[in-house]
């Protein structure tokens, strides 16, 4: 029966998909008009907090408003977050000198500044052209680090199993399972083994996750509207992409970022 309606949709519908945007290019074009649009002093921050690049506004805005904005995390802990990615995300599972890795979804490069000291070689890949440029701006002609732009679902093509780690944060938290899943198997292949992945991702298990969830249910329910809506993932469906892939699992971190969840694996050697 799945043979014959899939063929029948194939058919029916392979005319009509070129007119429809797929997911991983809604999202893309929903950030290139973010951040073509961004200004510095159009955002609500914490008190005392000042907005300098592209993305400090993600852990700057005001948690009074929603605390999901703030990743359900204290404003003590949000006005020295760089800090805490690197004592909590960064440091238990990266080692402190790599000779290569990878970034997906860089944006205005808050995680970049906190990569590139200890990685000679770092790939920066972004489906926006104008996180790209913000990228560029902040960043210069900084030795060790390679620009790419991406089709928001295709990885660079680079040597099978060169890199030491691939990172993603605040990116995947917006993809639905299929494209997660999608990105995993080519991350498995770049990375070498011993390698490893850390992709922070939505997590609707949480009460949090659960509330943004509800919050994008009507808005998003015929086909996805909204190109930041929260993919409809959980720990248990990650560590199934990961084992059916051959990936150690390290950690399904729900404690570092409440909201969400971390997701730390590692090629076998």
């Amino acid at each position: 029966m799945w043979q014959s309606l899939k063929a029948w949709w194939t058919r029916t519908h392979c005319l009509k998909r070129e007119a429809r945007p797929d997911e991983a290019r809604l999202i893309a074009d929903g950030w290139n008009r973010y951040a073509q649009q961004w200004q510095p002093e159009q955002f609500a921050v914490l008190e005392g907090y000042h907005v300098r690049y592209l993305g400090d506004e993600w852990t700057a805005e005001d948690v009074t408003q929603n605390e999901s904005t703030t990743y359900g995390l204290p404003p003590e802990i949000v006005r020295q977050f760089d800090r805490y990615l690197e004592q909590h995300v960064l440091n238990p599972y990266l080692p402190a000198s790599a000779a290569e890795g990878m970034e997906i979804g860089p944006g205005g490069g808050r995680l970049t500044a906190l990569l590139a000291p200890r990685t000679q070689l770092l790939h920066l890949v972004d489906a926006s052209e104008a996180m790209l440029a913000h990228l560029r701006q902040r960043f210069g002609e900084m030795p060790g680090l390679r620009y790419y732009h991406s089709d928001g679902k295709t990885l660079p093509v680079l040597a099978p199993a060169s890199l030491d780690y691939i990172i993603a944060f605040d990116v995947f938290v917006h993809f639905e399972p299929r494209l997660v899943y999608w990105y995993v198997q080519q991350i498995a292949r770049l990375l070498k083994p011993g390698g490893i992945g850390i992709l922070h991702y939505a997590n609707m298990l949480t009460p949090l996750g659960w509330q943004q969830f509800l919050r994008d249910v009507e808005p998003n329910l015929q086909t996805r509207q909204y190109f930041a809506a929260f993919g409809v993932m959980c720990p248990p469906v990650m560590v199934q992409f990961l084992t059916a892939l051959g990936l150690e699992t390290l950690a399904a971190d729900t404690r570092a970022i409440p909201r969400d969840a971390v997701a730390v694996f590692r090629k076998p050697l």
